[in-house]
């Protein structure tokens, strides 16, 4: 199973996610959950790194992958970094709903 958990800061802005574990849900090279969920993941990286131009820091293994967001940002990286992390939550959040013993959304 996929794990995913999202951490907020006082504001409410999503700062950090991590990602663990396999969905299992077919075999290696045919599992759409875990293909849907990591695609969603990486594009979010590639994404804040494009949009809101910078590096977040990265820690990426087999079954694995974490994101923080960094604190010095500006305005306009913060509101972009929001909507990019809140869309990551909402998309894997909707694969959650069609495959609930596969993935699970914290």
């Amino acid at each position: 199973m996929i794990k995913a958990n999202f951490s907020k800061n006082e504001t409410g802005q999503i700062v950090s996610f991590e990602m663990t574990g396999h969905a299992n849900f077919a075999e290696e090279g045919s599992d759409i959950v875990c293909a849907a969920a990591s695609i969603l993941a990486q594009n979010t990286v590639n994404s804040i790194e494009e949009l809101a131009g910078y590096q977040p820091l990265v820690d990426i293994d087999d079954g694995y992958l974490y994101v923080e967001v960094l604190s010095d940002l500006s305005a306009k990286q913060q509101t972009t970094t929001n909507i990019l992390m809140n869309s990551l939550f909402i998309g894997l959040r909707d694969i959650e709903k069609e495959y609930k013993h596969y993935i699970r959304v914290n």
